[in-house]
């Protein structure tokens, strides 16, 4: 199976050799910068937490490889029908990224009724946006987009609960990579841009550090 005829995705130009070496770089650096933290940070967190908050960790840094891991797939394949079904995971890991940061913080929050709502609430919309991806491949690809960024910010439903659990530090760090993600959009939709790729997933890099750092020091 193939990219419809009739997809916007079709009208894109191909990339150069030097962008899709840049892409690579960027690709190769988080994951790296992952296999040197995530295991800090399980650490730590197996030292001193419960099991629980151990468990959400661990699926944190589950979302943070998929969706890496996927994305350097997909982008590093030439197009072909293994492409268009990497994109399905490709675009699927987004969402689990995003509630497996979710699940990070959840443990945190002080009223278990809070904790539970916020992870239904994050851990639903996941599944329907990953359906969407699986079912419906190449539809509804604009929309996406904006479902990403508000799951991304649908922790506001929280915001007083979050407030009182969370460091100063850490909400300012969580405001900051959110901030970041949806800058990085801008990039990802200018598709003329030499290098746009790399780019774009430079900010989702920077923006996942930020949430990475936010939720370290939650843990410290």
């Amino acid at each position: 199976m193939t990219l419809p005829a009739d997809h916007y995705r079709t009208l894109k130009r191909d990339l150069s050799l030097a962008e899709l070496l840049a892409d690579g770089i960027v690709h190769a650096l988080a994951l790296l910068a992952g296999l040197i933290a995530f295991p800090l940070l399980l650490f730590h967190g197996l030292q001193t937490t419960g099991a629980g908050t151990f468990a959400a960790l661990t699926v944190y840094a589950a979302g943070f490889f998929l969706m890496w891991g996927f994305s350097l797939a997909y982008n590093m394949t030439p197009p072909s029908a293994l492409k268009w079904l990497l994109r399905r995971f490709d675009h699927s890991m987004i969402y689990v990224m995003i509630a497996g940061t979710y699940t990070a913080i959840i443990p945190h929050l002080h009223s278990p009724a809070w904790a539970w709502t916020l992870g239904i609430v994050v851990w639903t919309g996941a599944a329907l946006g990953i359906a969407v991806k699986v079912a419906l491949p190449g539809r509804y690809d604009r929309l996406s987009i904006l479902a990403y960024i508000l799951l991304g910010w649908v922790g506001v439903i929280a915001i007083g609960p979050v407030m009182a659990a969370l460091p100063t530090l850490s909400l300012w760090l969580l405001v900051a990579g959110g901030a970041t993600y949806v800058a990085g959009v801008a990039f990802y939709v200018w598709e003329h841009l030499q290098f746009q790729n790399a780019i774009w997933h430079l900010f989702v890099a920077v923006a996942a550090g930020l949430h990475f750092a936010a939720i370290a020091v939650a843990l410290a």
